[in-house]
Order: C-alpha cells, then sequence, then structure tokens
C-alpha cells in the first residue's frame, strides 16, 4: 500500500508515516466515478466516493465512537462522584444530573400553560446569553411568528426550534442542538485531521483535544449560537480540504459547490465562516500562480519542492471556467444565506432599529422616531389574485437587517466585565464567568458551597498549543536560515507591535470591570502591524503551495485567519472569549501534530536506541488530568469555596 508524506497529503511517504487508510480502485459509486486511472508518472486518482474520501471502517467506527464519546460527556455531564465526598449517606453513590441542570431558577418554573410566553420565559433558568437566543427561537416557533431584531443571522435559532418544540422550553430544550452540533464537532475534527495526514494517531488526538476542552465542552451544553456556527465553519474547513485534494473535473466541480453550500450556511449561522472563505481564496489564488511565481522569481525555486503532480492535475480539473465556477459559488454562498431569512421574511417588523451612536453606558442609541426603525413588510405580491414572493422587496429586506445588524456590530461600545480582548484569547488569560450560584451539597443542607461554569479552555490545550504552534511556524519553512529567520522575526514584530498599538489604546478600566469608553485613536503602527499579519499569512499560504508544506503552513495559516479575522472588530466592540472557538480548532491540530511527531523520534545513546513516544503520550494524559480537574468549574458541581478557587486558574472575574 503507498503511503504518504507527513507534510503533504498528496505526495509519497519516504520517512514511514503509518498508512491509515486503503484505495478501492473498483469503487465506482459518487464523485469522480468515471474517470481513467492515472498514468505512471502521476499519482492515483481516487475513483468514487469512498476512494475519494479514503475512510475505511476503521475509520468510520472511530468517528462514531468519537462522536458518542463526546455526546455522552456533554448530555450527561453534570456526573457527581457523591462517594468521594464522605458525606450526606442517603445521597447516591453517582448522580447524572444531565445538560438541563444548571439553571439560574427551578425546573418548575418552566412549567405552565403558555411555554413560550415573554411574560414567563424570564424564570425559565436562561444563563448567560440564553435569554436572547432561546427566546428568539421561540419567536420563530410561534404561530403566529413573533418579530423580534437579533444582530445575528437567524440559522442557530431555526435549529434549536425542533427540540424545543420537542422537549417543551426548557433548559433542556434549548440546549440540545449544542450538543449534538458539539458531539458532531469532535468527530469531525477526526476527518480534518486525517485528510491533512493520513495519520489515525494524530487524527484521534486531534478529536479528542477539542472534546476534552473547556470551552469546546461549555458551548456545547449551553443554548447560544457559537457551537453551532463553529461546527459549520469546521465543515467549511474539511470541505475546503477535499476541493483541494480533487483529482478529476468531476471531483473539483462537486467540491467547489458543496464547499459554496456550507459557507452558506455557515455565513447564516455566523460570520465565523469568513475564515476559511479567506484562506480558500489564498490557496487557490496561490495554487493558479505559482507556476509563474516561480518561473519569475528564482529564489523561490529554490525553496519549492518536486514540482507535484497534484497540483497539475487540480490546475488540469479546474478547466479554463474555473473563475466563472468561483463565481457561481459565491452567488450560491448568497443565496443559501439569503434563504435562511425565509422564516423572519413571513413576520411582519418595526424593530430592525437604526442606530447612529452609542452611550458607554447604554449602549448603541437609535436615531428619533419616526426613523429609528426599518419597517419590513411581508415580501408577497399579488398577481391576477395569487400570492406570490416579492423577491425586490425580500431582498431589500435582507439588506435592511444587515445594514442593522453591522451598524449595531459597529458601534456597541458598552463595557462588559468577562469581555475580553482579541490578544488574550492564546492564553485564555479573561475567560466568561457564565454561572454563579451558592449551592448545597451532596443533598445535605449543613454544606455550603458554590456551584460555577467558566468556559475558561483547558490549560493542558491551550499553553502547550502554543508551543506547538510556534513549532509548527518553524516546521512550515523551508529554505536557508536567513529566510526561516526572517519569517519568525516578520511574525514577531508585526504581532508584537499589533498589541502593543492596540492595548495603547485602550480606555481605563473601572474597579467592576468596565471600560469606561470605546477604544481610542490607534497609531499608524498599528495598520502597518496588520498589514505585516497579512504579509505573514500570504508566506504560510506560498509554503502551503510552492515548498510542500502543506500541513503546518495548513494549521499556521487556519491559526492566523481565525484569529485575525476578530481584530478590527475589536476595535469597534467589545468581544469575548468564546470567539476564539476558532483558534481552538488549528490550536488542537497543532498539539496533535506535534504529539505526532513527537512520537516519532528516536535517538541513539549510552549504547541504545531511545523513543520520545512517553512524551508524546504523557502530553495527553496531562489532557486526560486537566479535563478532570477542571470538570467541576465547567459543569457547576457543587463545591467548597476553595475547591472552587482553586480550580480559577486564570482571570474568571
Amino acid at each position: 500500500m503507498a503511503q504518504h508524506h507527513p507534510d503533504h497529503p498528496d505526495l509519497p511517504e519516504t520517512s514511514g508515516t503509518q498508512p491509515a487508510t486503503s484505495m478501492d480502485p473498483a469503487a465506482t459509486i459518487g464523485v469522480g466515478a468515471a474517470e481513467a486511472p492515472a498514468g505512471p508518472a502521476r499519482p492515483l486518482v481516487r475513483a468514487g466516493l469512498r476512494g475519494f474520501l479514503d475512510l475505511t471502517r476503521v475509520d468510520v467506527a472511530l468517528v462514531v465512537g468519537l462522536t458518542l464519546l463526546a455526546f455522552v460527556l456533554r448530555f450527561a455531564s453534570p456526573i457527581l462522584p457523591n462517594f468521594l465526598g464522605g458525606a450526606a449517606p442517603a445521597a447516591p453513590a453517582i448522580q447524572v444530573l444531565g445538560v438541563g441542570a444548571a439553571r439560574n431558577s427551578s425546573r418548575s418554573a418552566c412549567q405552565h400553560d403558555i411555554p413560550y410566553d415573554h411574560r414567563l420565559i424570564s424564570a425559565c433558568g436562561q444563563i448567560f446569553d440564553e435569554v436572547y437566543f432561546p427566546t428568539d427561537a421561540a419567536d420563530d416557533l410561534a404561530s403566529p411568528p413573533r418579530s423580534y431584531f437579533d444582530p445575528e443571522p437567524p440559522l442557530v435559532k431555526l435549529l434549536m426550534t425542533p427540540a424545543i418544540a420537542w422537549l417543551g422550553f426548557t433548559t433542556m430544550g434549548w440546549r440540545m442542538t449544542q450538543v449534538i452540533t458539539g458531539s458532531l464537532l469532535v468527530g469531525l475534527m477526526y476527518l480534518i485531521a486525517l485528510r491533512l495526514r493520513r495519520d489515525r494517531f494524530f487524527a484521534v488526538v486531534a478529536a479528542l483535544l477539542v472534546c476534552l476542552d473547556g470551552l469546546a465542552f461549555v458551548e456545547s451544553r449551553i443554548g447560544v449560537i457559537d457551537m453551532p456556527a463553529i461546527f459549520f465553519t469546521a465543515l467549511c474547513w474539511y470541505l475546503l480540504l477535499l476541493h483541494w485534494q480533487a483529482r478529476t473535473r468531476r471531483q473539483w466541480r462537486i467540491t467547489l459547490y458543496v464547499t459554496a453550500a456550507a459557507l452558506g450556511i455557515a455565513f447564516a449561522a455566523k460570520l465565523t465562516a469568513l475564515a476559511p472563505l479567506a484562506t480558500l481564496m489564498a490557496l487557490v489564488v496561490g495554487r493558479a500562480l505559482a507556476p509563474r511565481v516561480t518561473a519569475l522569481l528564482p529564489a523561490l525555486r529554490r525553496i519549492a519542492g518536486p514540482r507535484g503532480h497534484e497540483a497539475v492535475l487540480w490546475r488540469e480539473a479546474a478547466g479554463r471556467r474555473a473563475v466563472l465556477h468561483y463565481a457561481a459559488g459565491l452567488v450560491l454562498i448568497g443565496a443559501i444565506y439569503a434563504a435562511s431569512y425565509s422564516r423572519y421574511e413571513t413576520i411582519p417588523h418595526n424593530d430592525v432599529y437604526r442606530f447612529y451612536a452609542c452611550a458607554p453606558s447604554t449602549g448603541p442609541i437609535t436615531e428619533p422616531p419616526p426613523n429609528n426603525v426599518y419597517h419590513l413588510k411581508v415580501p408577497v405580491a399579488k398577481i391576477g389574485g395569487i400570492t406570490v414572493p416579492d423577491v425586490p422587496v425580500a431582498i431589500e429586506n435582507i439588506v435592511d437587517v444587515n445594514i442593522a445588524s453591522l451598524r449595531y456590530q459597529e458601534i456597541e461600545c458598552r463595557g462588559h466585565p468577562w469581555a475580553s480582548r482579541w490578544y488574550t484569547w492564546p492564553v485564555m488569560a479573561h475567560p466568561v464567568l457564565m454561572y454563579y450560584q451558592s449551592a448545597t451539597l451532596l443533598g445535605n443542607p449543613a454544606y455550603t458551597g458554590v456551584g460555577i461554569i467558566t468556559n475558561m479552555g483547558n490549560p493542558a490545550v491551550w499553553w502547550l498549543g502554543l508551543l506547538a504552534l510556534l513549532f509548527c511556524v518553524w516546521r512550515m519553512t523551508r529554505g536557508p536560515d536567513w529566510l526561516r529567520v526572517s519569517v519568525g522575526a516578520l511574525l514577531v514584530a508585526s504581532l508584537t507591535t499589533l498589541i502593543l498599538t492596540f492595548h495603547a489604546a485602550e480606555p481605563p478600566v473601572t474597579s467592576a470591570g468596565y471600560e469606561t469608553g470605546p477604544l481610542g485613536p490607534v497609531s499608524p503602527l498599528f495598520y502597518v502591524a496588520y498589514a505585516g499579519m497579512i504579509v505573514f499569512a500570504l508566506v504560510a499560504t506560498a509554503f502551503a503551495v510552492i515548498a510542500r508544506r502543506f500541513v503546518p503552513a495548513f494549521i499556521v495559516l487556519g491559526y492566523t485567519a481565525s484569529w485575525m479575522m476578530w481584530v478590527p472588530g475589536n476595535k469597534a466592540r467589545i468581544l469575548f472569549f468564546y470567539h476564539a472557538l476558532g483558534i481552538l480548532l488549528f490550536t488542537a491540530l497543532a498539539l496533535a501534530y506535534a504529539l505526532t511527531l513527537l512520537r516519532r523520534v528516536r535517538f541513539h545513546a549510552a549504547g541504545r536506541w531511545w523513543s520520545l513516544a512517553p512524551l508524546a503520550y504523557a502530553g495527553i494524559a496531562c489532557v486526560v488530568a486537566a479535563f478532570l480537574f477542571f470538570y467541576p468549574v465547567w459543569t457547576a458541581i457543587p463545591m467548597t469555596n476553595q475547591d472552587a478557587y482553586m480550580r480559577l486558574w486564570v482571570d474568571a472575574w
């Protein structure tokens, strides 16, 4: 069986990477089924859907198993091992409370005859932003639906409605969508990693790191929009890799349009899809221009690997009309995004506000009446007595809603005690304290403590992941030492200047943790440094396309895009640690990549061969141990104050 190059999914392996999958030339179902075998000078064209996806039964079993593991942890938690406490003998040895347990009021408060009535929703136990999104989902579910304005796209609220309709307007009902998508994300991480590098160890570790991370775990268990949004964004990353590895005309076109459809869905969930879209554009343009650029610049030929037949096949598959297909893909993205407003368009609206200024104490200010709102009408027209959709009015409504949403985001300048700046996310300096309740321990009123939920990440993932990302930056570079040093210097200089100039423009912080106003004017060096980060991303793109360092370069490029996309927005408004979900995916990939290579290192000393594989397994053990240790502050398990504070390793207040 052919093995694969460790840093490029389509080049032959020379160092013995573990083969992950088999290719079945006889599989003739689906994408590229009718293609002829490749010639001896070209790599095998993977025929059929099974061959193209390159998955065996073992891989499918691992995806299912990892997804089920994630689901059990997310759905069944909090799990209380009462036998460890040595008190309250009447309490069961183990209590499984389930995802609906963390609530700010009793379950009975949610049982009423009108389950979606606004007068009663405030008593139903929401935590953090559950006061907004489940309510909006209930408005969509109501018959007739009720008007509301939310500056976020509508898709996730619509996805929450089936569970609410089935389970009722309860904590369990409005959190099930997040539990399901958060569990599926773990299985999807396996597929992304396996597509990057044909190594099951790498894929399993990447999936486990996301499964056992606190940020992903908490966001999978509360009724907000971020986990479904990042699941669809991760799906875009996976489909991007499928499109990148297309080898036939049919594979190329199908993967392009499926990726475009996924991007439309992801944008309809949240604008985090900007990162995979920008990365796809950079990689595609880079691959298209690579032959001409390397021909014009001899210096690039020195760092380029042997000409990749996979790139030649990809360009041949794209054909001369590639630009037209990409333009059609952009139209498809816009069409799906617009279609997500279909339910919203069935409701007359008089609450799509026109914002023009912001007061730090109250937030965005609307224009004076009567011009303070966009009045949206249901876009229907009568033609010969038949009611038909009025497409121009529908498009005008969508434009008005998005103008109002973007304007709100632009001038949302209020402070918040749990907000954090973009440059604090890699070290998770200030996560969100989502829940804080006094609690009775072990069912005994004599024992009192506290229940906490903070979306702090797993320190073993995030802090070790930073070292792994630096390793990926070094690993992706190729060429003379001066070039590798220059790439590192560009990153350090640009990022340091960006952080210092941004921090210098921040307003003072009150004793309660609120900033006193919006970001002040930033130095011109800020824009120079941001341009430097864009140049660094382009360098990573070049190494991915030209130097055959695709795996580490893709990880660095994805992390940079998922992080830097928030910097301009953070100039205008506050952001929170959960906006770092996009960079978590690449932190996990970087750490899994570093542990995978560490596992293969052997050296000779003292007359024998030594392996560093135990260090790789020790890294995984640290992640598991940290998950168990911080589990109580991710699930609101009642603890004494001392136990709770011992687990708050970062500034959660």
